[in-house]
Order: structure tokens, then C-alpha cells, then sequence
């Protein structure tokens, strides 16, 4: 907080200093008629400061004497006009059917018509993703992109997943393709627009890194009006409690057979009846017998702290006749809902654009991140974090707040703790186990543009970005839970470095003749990155505890080169790009668009080096060949394309290189020859064929626009590793299978102005997709062998063992009484959902905004492992039941499990597990049986299959825009307050204990916090 209270510190000193004057401005629009146009957006530019005409055109504004207005209205040519001082501006706007879509950044950052598009596009503007800030932009992209599925997670720095069209994008700043960046490294309040390419035809001039379309970053330049200009952006949402919160039962201790021990499970002893235990006194730090009460039942909610987000810009702006620059500097604070989580994530950002004489321009970004945190662990399944810890495999019957400034017995080497196996005190691991991180990034781009003649250019951009990350673990002697860790006492540091570049060089020829307009592109493109990796560890433990250094190891310090997240040393690689484009129209009503790419890939073999892929898009504006539309329609195209796309190998899959150990024997070092064959003179690049068709088109007198897509990609050529003989001395060899894919889906995106009245106005965006990925023919030796891998199928299978039941669907049962699982695997269904939805509402009056987003997904199922592990141990809430009191306090083992039994005769199955004879007869199930022992076995029935359906109201913003009586008062053009709100409220079909908005649950899931908060927003 106190960084916080400095920030605005420094704000409110430079506000005295700036001081602009501010007037209103009144007006009427009309059309080119001489009638006034209701409903129109009149904006002051580059600010959030906007109003609307009302029903005769009329409107009022108040705006700085040096600004300039932005006049837009669906189907009429949008006009800029500068204020100059005046207090009455009076305009008329020309309809304008080639304005009925908006201009868009494409591949390599041209601007593009989106009506002459053969290929679907959706463009976000900046100004909507900057009044709710959070700690990653693609939180607030969820649900804004039709096809753009945004899985967030809950879990202290981890970014969102981007899946656009079942694969990942590659992520484009300013028309530069980074290798190392993502949206995590830049800040909300720098970006201007972000356009989403969808599939590789929109993405084919980035080759194989398009293949699965684009996210294009667009970042600010300048301001609206010449001079300085100075824009304060700062907003704080607070923990205001939890969209889903793990539950415990609170009646039962640790412990099996219904006795307490503080070992494993909790299957104890009854809480708060009178039974007594030695039991750990973490106060006096020995055992006393005392009475087992269920003095933790809140143990879990009270281990939680508040959390944060404080995300705050300042950004400086100098506009001129002959350019402009920016700079901009963002801090965002994050707290997390464990103890000691928090990071500091710096960004600085300057940009830039120079005309020298008429023909020359230089455009130049360049940007900063720097990201730190003391603690990153504590979540998970496999690394015992502190859901496994405190409710998954604890019991209630102690108090963990008493252990909270109280986790040493002894300072750096004993903990203070009431267990003895597997789980250590959760205070120690917060502040002494600790995983932190140091990550530092830059990336810059130029930009070089020449007018050689009319309608020819050449540009050149160069753009880098290099990145140094250090990340440590620590922990003390003497712990417990040990994945990932050392129980003598760990330090270790990884270092990860390296850059990327990427060179383009273009010549543009853009002329029309007649009726045709022809506009090429050709030239070529540099891609390469260059990553290091060094890992060094103790070994052995400390040998002073306390002191963690690479220096106090035992023995000698462990050291790799082979970076994990490539499974090589020294992970580098180059393609060379030849590319060329050519776009042609004809009376702005018909567009077709050809490109061509050749990359020359390092990581392919000698023989296969070289691989081209084409793409052709075509659109057809069809309502110009009706002389008369019908009164409900404005405008209607269709579009269609169609691209070949390749994916080289990875980093030296073509390569054999020795695996290195240090230490093997006797000190000694070893080196092992791998055990895969390269067979690289016969491996070819991966193949992705794709088409794609759709319409759009604007109707009642353009208020709504509706845009459809349907898309196939067929996969081919698959590379994979196919298992050999050992006899041959290897174990595997890489080659190319018969086994193909195709992906389907369809999109649709329905833009509308549901309501134009007088100050009201109800802008809404509605998005809903689908994609399924199946199997389009089988390899017939190399696809697996089961019932549900087949021609036709899905590729998202959820299988496993399944109870067994009768033909009426009565569970069966074995002669002990518990429930019988089948030896066969068999389809529970798929993990991809049915469909994705996003509901984006603006409503506005007067001075007021509300912004809310709802989003969701229908269908599919996903392992909801939290509640289906608490059967297991004895945490779940429903196993406090009257059954488990008999057994545990009266000694009464009676459960009989609801089912038959087989009484007489057999089934038999084929390889499949499909029944081909059956002869069973069966009878009600009487057997009596622990219910501890049925409920470990059989818990709800599940088997964590679960129905992963639920939507969210992601993000909602109550904005109101400062009179400029109140602005000026503080020297400012413009200021606006807003109370906002990130993953406000959320309703599940089937899930429990855990958000499955990130769609995996494996690893338990922590609490999903909601955030309310506000938000301020001046322009000087």
C-alpha cells in the first residue's frame, strides 16, 4: 500500500503543474439529406470522453480548444474535426456502403479493409480493455472474440491460455512476431487495437507460426491534438470474497479406521465427543493428552489473506506537425490469496513516429518488463501444495493459526509441527520453502517506410527481444514434502537467457486502374532465436542451514545445461522466408487476395529443407448487384478462402547428440548415446490443408451486424516417434504416419445497437463458436487399437474405468459387498466443450457507463479431482453423513451399498470390452461392509467425471464522466471515475470446490477470488 499512496503522490504533484482550457462544444449532425442523424458517437479523441446525438441529431460536449472530434455513425463515412477554438460545430455525414466495416491490422501489420477480407477477423479497440485492469490483458479478452477460447486460471502467476480455434496463436506487437513475448509483458493502457486473424489463411504471410492464426497487438503512438498531453490511468480491486472455495467435512480427524493418528487420512476418530489423544502442543512444543476437537475447522479459510490488484499508468504524449512520441510507465501490483505471494511487474514502453520531408517515415517502439516475486509455490497436487496440505490430506483437529509466527522448533533446521510424514507446516512453506522468480524482458522494432513512386514503397522493420530470467528455490533441512525438493536442506538457481530476431523487407505496389485495384507485396523475412540455459543445485543438503548459497552445498554443486521446456542445451534455430502477395478488386465489389510463401527451415533435413504453402481469399460484396435491397437489409457479403500450411521439426530432431550425467560413478562423469534413430532424410514437414467460408452482413438501417464462419482444416503428414525393435540398439525413430486429422467448426459474431433513444444508447456484442477435432483416416500401424479411436471420431476423449451395472443400470457388486470396476477402458465422452459464448453490454446515458461481460462454456467433461480425491481421504463434505457416525461412534459397520450382486454365470468381452455372451444372473446386494471402505472406493460414483458447463459475469465497470467544472479544478481535460469488478459471480452445472474455467482440475484448484474495486482515469 505504501507504493500505492507514493504512485498517487507523484500524480497529484505533476497535476498543478498541467492546466489546459475547456469548453463546451455544441452541434448538429446531419446526413446528406439536410435530417438530423439520432444516435450518432462523437468522441474526443484518444480519450474516453464521448457523447451521442439525440433523436434530431443534436448533441453537447465538453472538450479542450485544442482537441479534436471524432464523428462515426454505421454506414457514413466517419469525419475528424479539429475544435480550434470554436464552441459550434455543425457537420453532415455521406452514407457510405464501403464503410459499412472498419479498417483492420492484418498480417505483417497492413492496414486492410475488412469487406475485401476473404478470411473471418475481430478487432477489440483498446479503449475497452482498459477501464477493468487485471493482472494479464487475455483475462479481459475472454469471451470478446468468437472462436477465441480464454482459459484463466486461479493460480498465483499463471497467465491465462489462449486457444484460438483449438491451437495456440502467435502473438504479433506492432507488426513484429516475437519469439519471447507475451500479453503478460505489456500493459493494458499502452494498446491501440487488438485484431485477432483466425486460421492460417489470415496468418500465411508468418508461414508456420501462422498456422494457427494471429493475436496483432497494436500499441499507441500519439495523441489527438498537437502539444503535450498526459494521461493517468489507475485502477485497485480488492478480494471481495470467492467465486468457488474448497469445502472439508469439520467432524472427523486425521487418521484410518475411525483412530486418530496425524499421519495419513482423514478417517479418525469423531471430533467434540469427548475422545481423548496425546496430541501436539504447538505453544508448549510437546505432546499432551487432550480432548479431539475440531478446533481447525476453519483452518483452510484462515490460512487465505485478502488479495489485490493495484494496476496503474502514466503516459506522456508530444504531438507535432512532423511526428509524435509517447512514453508510458505501468506498475501492477499483485497479492495472491496464500500467505506471502506478491509481485511487482514493472513496464516501460516509448514509441515514436518521424516524417522526414513527404516521403519518408520512421516508426520505433521499444519496451521494458521486469517481473518479480519472492513466492510462486503453493499450488498443486503433485507438488504438495497447500489445498493437498490443509484440507485434501489434514484433519481439523488442530489449530493451524497457532502455528502462524510459531513454524521453527529449531530456527532453520525443525520445524514445529504435528505431523511426521508427507505434509509440512504451511507457514514454514509460505516464507522458508520458497520458489521465486526474477524475469527481465525488452523488445524494440523499427520501422522504416520510403515512398519510392507513387503507389511504391519499400519498408524495412527489424525487431528483437531478448529476455534474462533467474529463478531459485530454497528450503530448509528437515521438510517433509519433498517433489521438488531436497529433505537435507535445497538450493538451487536456474538461469534462462536468449533472443529473438525477426527482419522483414518489403516493397509495396498499391494502384488502381479503372474499375481494378491492384495491390502486391513481395520480399523476404529473417527469423531466429538463440536460448541458453544453466542449472546448478547443492547436493547433499546445507551445511550451514539458513545460509543458502550455491557455496554451503555438501558436496558439490549439481549442474545442468539441458533446459526442461526444451529438453536440449542451447535451443536455437533460423528460417529464411521468401513471400509475396497479391490483391486485386474490381469496383469495390469483388476482392480475391493471393499469397505464396518458401521457408527455409534449420531444423529440417538437407532434403526437405525448402517447403512452400499458398493461400487465396476471396470476397463478394453481394447486396451492389440489387438495385433495390429489401428494407431489413444494409449490406451482405460472402467470403471464402483457402491455405496450405507447414510445420518444420523441432530443435535437433534431425540431430543425435550425447546425454551427459555428472557424478555416475565414483565422481566420474558419463556420456549415453540416445536411444532414437533421426531417420531425417525421410521425415517431412507436418502439412495443415484449410478452407473457410462466411458472410456478413448489416441489417435493420445498420443496426446490427451479424458475421458467420465455417471452417475445415485437414492435417497431414504427422510426425511422430514410432517404437522399434531394441534389438537395433534404439528404442524409437522419428517418421511421418498415415494418420490424419480434421478440424471443424463454426463461428458467429452478432454486433448490435439494441437500443438508440434520446441520452440511452445499449451497444451489445454477442459471440458463440464451436470446434471438434476428428480423426480422418488411421494409420493401420501406428493408431492405437481401441473402440473409440476410428475414422470419424473425436480426438478429445475422456476415458477410463467405469463401475459395471446390470442391463436395468443397478451398480454390481462383489461378494465383499463393494462396487466392481471394469478391466476395460471405456468413453465417458469429451473434454472440449459443446460451445463457447461471450455477452459484451454497453449501456450509456448521459454522462454514465455501465460495461457488462458475461461468458461460458456448454458441455464437454473435465476430472473434478478436488471433490473426487476428498472421498478418498475422508475430506468431503456429504461423507459426514449418519453412516459414518455409526461406524466411527457406535462401531456399527452396516453400509450395504445400493445394487445387485452376480448370483450365478458369466459375460465375456471382446478386446474392446463389448460383451459378446452374457449369462449373469443377479440379486439385490445384502452384504454389509465398512462404510469408510465403500466410500474410498466408490465416493459419489463419479470417478471425478464431471459436466465442466458454467458461465461468469467475467468483468462489469460503472463509469461516470466528470463535469469539466469538477475536471479543470485539478487542471485536467478530462476525468472519469468507475467502479469496476474481474470474475464477479459464477454459476457451475455440475462442479464443486473448484473454477473450471481454466478446464483442468488435475492439480486441485485454489480459490477463485472475485475483485471489486474502482478505477480513475485523467487526461491532462
Amino acid at each position: 500500500m505504501k507504493k500505492i499512496s507514493t504512485f498517487f503522490g507523484i500524480i497529484f504533484l505533476i497535476i498543478p503543474m498541467l492546466n489546459f482550457a475547456q469548453g463546451q462544444i455544441k452541434g448538429v449532425v446531419k446526413d446528406d439529406k439536410g435530417a438530423g442523424l439520432p444516435g450518432v458517437n462523437i468522441l474526443l479523441k484518444a480519450s474516453t470522453n464521448g457523447t451521442i446525438t439525440d433523436t434530431e441529431g443534436k448533441y453537447s460536449i465538453n472538450a479542450p480548444s485544442d482537441g479534436t472530434l471524432v464523428f462515426s455513425f454505421i454506414g457514413y463515412a466517419p469525419q475528424e474535426v479539429k475544435i480550434d477554438g470554436r464552441s459550434q460545430i455543425d457537420i453532415s455525414l455521406k452514407e457510405d456502403a464501403q464503410n459499412l466495416n472498419e479498417v483492420i491490422i492484418g498480417a505483417l501489420g497492413m492496414k486492410l479493409e475488412e469487406k475485401a477480407l476473404g478470411y473471418s477477423v475481430q478487432k477489440i479497440n483498446g479503449a475497452a480493455l482498459q477501464t477493468v485492469k487485471g493482472v494479464n490483458l487475455a483475462t479481459s479478452l475472454t469471451g470478446k472474440v468468437s472462436g477465441l477460447w480464454v482459459r484463466n486460471s486461479t493460480e498465483f502467476n499463471e497467465a491465462p491460455t489462449l486457444n484460438l480455434r483449438g491451437e495456440t496463436p502467435l502473438l504479433v506487437i506492432d507488426g513484429v512476431p516475437y519469439g519471447n513475448m507475451s500479453l503478460k509483458n505489456l500493459n493494458q493502457d499502452d494498446i491501440e487495437s487488438v485484431n485477432v486473424l483466425k486460421g492460417p489463411t489470415a496468418a500465411a504471410l508468418y508461414g508456420s507460426r501462422g498456422g494457427s492464426g494471429a493475436v496483432i497487438v497494436t500499441t499507441k503512438r500519439s495523441a489527438s491534438s498537437k502539444g503535450l498531453s498526459v494521461s493517468v490511468n489507475s485502477n485497485n480491486m480488492f478480494n471481495a470474497g470467492f467465486l468457488m472455495l474448497p469445502e472439508a467435512q469439520k467432524s472427523y480427524s486425521a487418521g484410518l479406521g475411525s483412530a486418530y493418528s496425524p499421519t495419513d487420512y482423514i478417517w479418525g476418530a469423531k471430533l467434540d465427543n469427548g475422545t481423548m489423544a496425546n496430541q501436539w502442543d504447538p505453544i508448549a512444543k510437546q505432546m499432551v493428552n487432550s480432548e479431539l476437537r475440531s478446533v481447525g475447522k476453519d483452518n483452510f479459510n484462515d490460512f487465505l489473506v485478502p488479495g489485490l490488484i493495484s494496476n496503474n499508468n502514466v503516459s506522456i504524449t508530444q504531438t507535432g506537425e512532423n511526428g509524435s512520441f509517447r512514453a508510458s510507465i505501468s506498475h501492477v501490483y499483485n497479492k495472491g490469496q496464500y500467505p506471502n505471494l506478491k509481485s511487482n511487474n514493472t513496464t516501460f514502453n516509448v514509441s515514436g513516429e518521424m516524417k522526414v520531408g513527404d516521403k519518408f517515415t520512421l516508426n520505433s517502439q521499444m519496451g521494458y518488463n521486469r517481473l518479480t516475486a519472492p513466492q510462486i509455490a503453493g499450488a498443486g497436487y503433485s507438488l504438495q501444495g497447500y489445498i493437498y496440505n490443509i484440507l485434501v490430506w489434514m484433519g481439523p483437529e488442530y489449530n493451524l493459526a497457532s502455528y502462524k509466527d510459531n513454524y521453527w522448533l529449531t530456527p532453520n533446521v525443525k520445524q514445529n509441527w504435528h505431523y511426521n510424514a508427507w505434509y509440512d507446516n504451511p507457514y514454514m512453506m509460505a516464507y522458508e520453502k520458497l520458489n521465486g522468480i526474477n524475469e527481465n524482458r525488452m523488445n524494440a522494432s523499427l520501422t522504416a517506410t520510403y515512398d519510392l513512386f507513387e503507389g511504391a514503397k519499400i519498408l524495412i522493420r527489424p525487431g528483437f527481444d531478448l529476455y534474462q530470467n533467474d529463478e531459485t528455490r530454497r528450503n530448509p533441512p528437515g521438510i517433509l514434502s519433498t517433489r521438488g525438493w531436497d529433505a537435507a536442506g535445497l538450493y538451487s538457481l536456474a538461469k534462462r537467457s536468449g533472443y529473438s530476431f525477426n527482419g522483414d523487407a518489403f516493397i509495396t505496389y498499391n494502384k488502381t486502374i479503372g474499375k481494378v485495384g491492384v495491390d502486391a507485396l513481395a520480399g523476404g523475412t529473417i527469423y531466429k532465436y538463440d536460448n541458453s540455459y544453466l542449472y546448478s543445485s547443492t547436493r547433499s543438503g546445507l551445511i550451514i542451514p539458513g545460509y543458502y548459497s550455491l557455496n554451503n552445498s555438501v558436496e558439490r554443486p549439481n549442474v545442468s545445461v539441458v533446459d526442461p521446456n526444451f529438453g536440449v542445451a542451447n535451443p536455437r534455430k533460423q528460417v529464411n522466408s521468401l513471400l509475396g502477395k497479391l490483391s486485386l478488386s474490381y469496383d469495390n465489389i469483388f476482392f480475391l487476395d493471393v499469397t505464396g510463401r518458401n521457408d527455409w527451415s534449420s531444423t529440417m533435413p538437407s532434403s526437405a529443407r525448402s517447403y512452400f504453402y499458398p493461400s487465396a481469399g476471396a470476397s463478394l460484396v453481394v447486396s451492389e448487384f440489387f438495385n433495390t435491397l429489401p428494407g431489413w437489409l444494409d449490406f451482405w457479403k460472402v467470403r471464402g478462402s483457402w491455405t496450405l500450411s507447414k510445420s518444420d521439426l523441432g530443435v535437433y530432431a534431425t540431430n543425435n547428440t550425447y546425454n551427459t550425467s555428472t557424478g555416475v560413478w565414483n565422481g566420474l562423469n558419463a556420456a549415453s548415446y540416445p536411444g532414437t534413430i533421426t531417420n531425417a532424410a525421410n521425415v517431412i514437414a507436418e502439412t495443415n490443408r484449410t478452407w473457410e467460408i462466411g458472410t456478413a452482413a448489416y441489417f435493420m438501417k445498420k443496426r446490427f451486424k451479424l458475421d458467420v464462419a465455417y471452417f475445415n482444416k485437414y492435417n497431414y503428414n504427422i510426425q511422430t516417434r514410432a517404437n522399434i525393435s531394441q534389438a537395433s540398439g534404439f528404442n524409437s525413430t522419428l517418421i511421418n504416419i498415415d494418420q490424419t486429422y480434421v478440424r471443424k467448426g463454426m463461428e458467429v459474431t452478432l454486433d448490435a445497437n439494441v437500443l438508440k433513444s434520446g441520452d440511452w444508447r445499449w451497444d451489445a456484442t454477442a459471440n458463440w463458436s464451436y470446434n471438434h477435432r476428428y480423426f480422418k483416416a488411421l494409420d493401420p500401424q501406428f493408431s492405437a487399437k481401441n473402440s473409440w479411436t476410428k475414422e470419424g471420431g473425436r480426438t478429445d476423449t475422456y476415458t477410463g474405468a467405469i463401475w459395471m451395472r446390470d442391463p436395468q443400470g443397478n451398480l454390481i457388486h462383489q461378494a465383499n459387498g463393494l462396487t466392481q470396476a471394469s478391466t476395460y477402458s471405456y468413453l465417458y465422452g469429451y473434454t472440449d466443450p459443446k460451445y463457447i459464448w461471450g455477452l459484451a453490454n454497453t449501456v450509456s446515458y448521459k454522462q454514465f457507463t455501465l460495461n457488462v461481460a458475461f461468458d461460458g462454456r456448454v458441455g464437454g467433461v473435465l476430472n473434478n479431482y478436488t471433490s473426487y480425491k476428498m472421498w478418498d481421504t475422508g475430506a468431503h463434505p456429504d461423507s459426514d453423513n449418519q453412516w459414518r457416525y455409526d461406524e466411527v461412534v457406535n462401531k456399527n459397520k452396516s453400509y450395504v451399498g445400493q445394487g445387485v450382486v452376480v448370483t450365478s454365470g458369466a459375460a465375456t468381452f471382446d478386446n474392446f470390452g463389448n460383451i459378446t455372451s452374457d449369462s449373469r444372473e443377479y440379486a439385490p446386494n445384502t452384504t454389509k461392509v465398512s462404510y469408510e471402505t465403500y466410500a474410498r472406493r466408490y465416493g459419489d460414483g463419479t470417478r471425478g467425471v464431471t459436466n465442466a458447463t458454467f458461465f461468469k459475469l467475467r468483468e462489469v465497470s460503472i463509469g461516470y464522466a466528470l463535469p469539466p467544472a469538477v475536471a479543470k479544478y485539478i487542471g485536467a481535460k478530462s476525468a472519469s471515475i468507475s467502479l469496476t469488478g474481474q470474475n464477479v459471480w459464477m454459476w457451475t452445472k455440475d462442479f464443486r470446490f473448484a473454477d473450471p474455467d481454466k478446464a483442468d482440475d488435475t492439480q486441485l484448484t485454489s480459490p477463485s477470488v472475485r475483485y471489486v474495486g474502482g478505477s480513475v482515469q485523467l487526461t491532462f
